[in-house]
């Protein structure tokens, strides 16, 4: 275990490592706070499901509209004095407001009228759900997809096998109306994807960076500083490598951990989530762009975030055995880092190249450079190419088996090759 640890504290004590770790912390609380600009309009959600909980329910809505009414007259008798006008919603006064008339008014009373504004559109929008989501015609919706893809022949019919399989999903999600729960406004707000598509990205791209990195100087060291032959000539001799191989991944533990909990930690302390947790990520709320994001299975947020975050460790531990791979045949960090960046690309942009009639399209889509740049994807059906169910868990398991026979084919070549 010593061997381990100081295997470790030689990536962890590099300063280039080191100090490019506190470098991605920093930008990455500085992304989150420059992101922070509508934290107090989020209150508003978490306000109303508070006093009548996460489900959506024709009484629970009667009775918000309800409450909203004393909010309006006090709107209404503040506007005729000061401006000898009334108005049926909130949205009405904003919608004529300019800077002229704005003045009659303090920043308290604009506030607590903003607030009641934002309960109607939320009202609103929860009203509209259901006939928005009859409206979905989800076999539609895969056509589209394959025409967008440019797919034929034994390909189209395989991603139309998937869109047949979510929209029995999307029916069993209009039957128990699962989006019929109070979540942030995506359409304004979009904090699906800035928490998965942005913050997450940005974390697993960093750990990606330092962890190819830190494997390399830990697998290289001794080859870099010329003591390759007194140190795999001890009795430890070229074993000495496993040892690196366990020092490679706790390394990346510890690189993931530090990284996650500082993006996360500064994300929940400036954006309030307290009474969302257990809201189901599928909620008709959750929509940034076209169509909602749907989740093959009923997770709450709190269940998608948990996997997020383990399907973060776990590609970052097979990039941490591929790069320890490459290290034992390549005995050189730099070009180590430059072959795993050119096919962690390749693998990126090789689907394009292939023609759309084919299968191979769709199965060379299950890749690691795919899974980890589209985090805000993840478990998530209608997402082009990635929204095969179990997407996921097989592209993990086929870069296991990969990455698996990689370490032990460079671990049994290391043990014959020359090293002087």
């Amino acid at each position: 275990m010593r061997i381990i640890l100081l295997e470790c504290k030689k990536a962890l004590a590099s300063p280039i490592i080191l100090g490019l770790l506190l470098l991605f912390s920093v930008w990455n609380v500085f992304l989150v706070y420059d992101s922070s600009d509508f934290k107090k309009e989020l209150g508003v959600v978490n306000q109303i499901a508070k006093k009548y909980g996460i489900e959506i329910t024709e009484e629970s809505l009667m009775k918000l509209e309800k409450d909203l009414q004393p909010e309006l007259s006090h709107l209404n008798s503040i506007t005729e004095e000061k401006s000898g006008q009334t108005f049926e919603h909130a949205s009405d006064f904003f919608a004529q407001l300019n800077y002229e008339n704005q003045e009659h008014f303090t920043s308290k009373e604009l506030q607590s009228f903003y607030e009641l504004h934002l309960k109607e559109m939320y009202v609103g929008m929860a009203k509209s759900l259901d006939s928005t989501y009859a409206e979905f015609n989800i076999k539609k919706i895969g056509e589209k997809e394959i025409h967008g893809y440019r797919l034929s022949g034994a390909a189209a019919e395989t991603l139309r096998n998937e869109y047949d399989k979510f929209a029995n999903r999307f029916e069993e999600l209009k039957q128990n109306k699962e989006y019929n729960q109070w979540f942030f406004a995506g359409k304004p707000y979009a904090m699906h994807s800035l928490l998965f598509r942005t913050f997450f990205k940005t974390i697993l791209i960093e750990a990606m960076i330092l962890i190819v990195l830190s494997t390399a100087l830990i697998t290289n060291f001794e080859f870099e500083n010329r003591t390759q032959l007194v140190t795999y000539t001890t009795r430890r001799g070229r074993k000495l490598m496993l040892d690196k191989l366990k020092a490679s991944l706790m390394t990346t533990s510890i690189i993931t951990t530090f990284l996650l909990i500082v993006m996360l930690a500064a994300f929940f302390i400036v954006f309030d989530y307290s009474y969302l947790w257990k809201t189901a990520i599928s909620s008709g709320f959750n929509w940034d762009y076209n169509f909602p994001y749907i989740s093959w299975w009923d997770f709450s947020f709190l269940t998608y975030l948990l996997l997020a975050i383990i399907v973060s460790y776990v590609c970052m531990f097979l990039f941490s055995i591929f790069t320890f791979s490459l290290s034992a045949m390549l005995k050189n960090s730099y070009f180590t880092f430059i072959l795993f960046a050119v096919i962690f690309i390749a693998l990126f942009i090789l689907p394009a190249f292939i023609p759309g009639s084919l299968k191979l399209k769709l199965f060379v889509g299950f890749n690691l450079s795919n899974l980890v740049l589209n985090p805000h994807q993840w478990w998530m059906g209608a997402s082009g190419l990635m929204m095969f169910k179990y997407y996921e868990v097989g592209t993990i398991l086929a870069w296991t088996a990969i990455f698996a026979i990689c370490c032990y084919v460079s671990l049994k070549k290391f043990a014959k090759l020359d090293i002087s």
